[in-house]
């Protein structure tokens, strides 16, 4: 992985409940007109406007992981996604200069441009969120700088609304050997300088653990810059294991970003004994789905599965928008990821409404009777 910055050659500078099938229906309308409305923007007031730094964004947003990593343009897929989201009144997009190797950057400028959409920080414009990769062979806080330079002009903007460093400063590749050297702190340096340079509208982290959020927070504050977020693993499925997270981050007034909101699919109601993912995802998720091996319980996680789906039906909802809105209900942002139109404006319906406190309650007992949590992704938060 190796993005270096280029020269900017930048074009814009940034200063209730929805059915799916009325959203889709809005989506062709703008389809139709969208040559009379190519220069304009058409996100509408965010639902259950919330504060993240200096934007007012939606209570969700959409995550871009799960669009082409391999597309940089000309991609209908993508542009229905995130037309789907618009209408549905989400204003916030989460991506990554390493999702790709920057082509999802390069695919979300498309896809907004494709729908007449300015990505920007002002009232009505699509709120983009994007990411550093802190990786070996980036030595120093100008790393930070050159990187935000790349991802602003692949996104087509002169400041990025929200720029986040994806992780701590794990990779160690020579730790085996007893050789170490952290770059966090250079690093949190490098983001402070893209704060005070206009690069970035607002900074914040990504897989941080309690301490660690506390010392971004500290540093940065010392420097008069907010940290805008914390973006990490969090869903009905995995909760037990970021309580301490979610409090550091309550105690300093630092909003959460949740992605895996829908645990890599498993809280979407799509898997049983009968309905198991596709190879390969099976191989690691099967375990979740039926159980019976390694530890995990025969029936796996279907008693929290039949618990979504009562409340689901109670409600009129789907089973993803119930597990959605979980979050939402905690206080944190989630970011599901969706692969088309119909997707995204079925997981955008999780907004506008709220579960209730006793169905908050019954959803978290379930959780906790089957007895496992879905893997953190691969980090441990510090």
């Amino acid at each position: 992985f190796a993005l270096g910055p280029r020269k900017s050659q930048v074009v814009s500078s940034c200063s209730g409940k929805s059915r799916p099938s009325l959203i889709l229906m809005r989506i062709a309308l703008t389809a139709l007109l969208s040559p009379l409305v190519a220069a304009a923007a058409v996100v509408t007031s965010p639902v259950g406007a919330r504060a993240l730094g200096s934007l007012t964004i939606s209570e969700a947003g959409l995550g871009t992981l799960n669009l082409a990593l391999d597309k940089k343009e000309n991609d209908e897929a993508a542009a229905g996604a995130l037309q789907a989201s618009v209408a549905a009144g989400c204003n916030f997009v989460d991506t990554a200069e390493a999702y790709g190797f920057g082509n999802s950057e390069r695919l979300t400028a498309w896809a907004a441009a494709r729908a007449g959409i300015k990505i920007g920080c002002g009232p009505g414009e699509l709120h983009v969120a994007t990411k550093f990769a802190p990786v070996p062979w980036r030595p120093n806080a100008e790393s930070v700088v050159e990187a935000c330079r790349a991802s602003a002009e692949r996104l087509g903007v002169e400041q990025i609304p929200l720029y986040q460093i994806h992780f701590p400063d794990l990779i160690q590749p020579l730790k085996a050997f007893g050789l170490e050297r952290r770059k966090d702190e250079e690093y949190w340096e490098g983001l402070a300088r893209c704060y005070e340079m206009g690069l970035a509208a607002n900074v914040g982290v990504c897989n941080y653990g309690p301490t660690y959020v506390a010392r971004v927070h500290a540093f940065l504050a010392a420097r008069g810059i907010p940290l805008a977020s914390n973006q990490i693993n969090y869903s009905l499925m995995y909760r037990k294991s970021v309580e301490a997270t979610l409090a550091k981050c309550a105690e300093l007034s630092v909003p959460v970003i949740s992605y895996f909101p829908l645990a890599n699919g498993l809280l979407s109601g799509r898997y049983d004994a009968d309905n198991l993912p596709k190879f390969p995802k099976s191989l690691t998720m099967k375990k979740y789905v039926v159980g019976g091996a390694d530890g995990f319980p025969d029936g796996g996680y279907t008693p929290l599965l039949r618990e979504l789906q009562r409340i689901a039906a109670a409600r009129g909802m789907s089973v993803p928008q119930v597990s959605i809105n979980y979050v939402v209900s905690k206080g944190a942002i989630p970011i599901p990821g969706a692969r088309n139109a119909e997707m995204a404006a079925a997981n955008m319906g999780a907004m506008g409404w709220r579960l209730s406190e006793a169905e908050v309650g019954a959803l978290e007992a379930a959780a906790d009777a089957i007895g496992f949590e879905f893997s953190s992704g691969g980090f441990r938060l510090e």
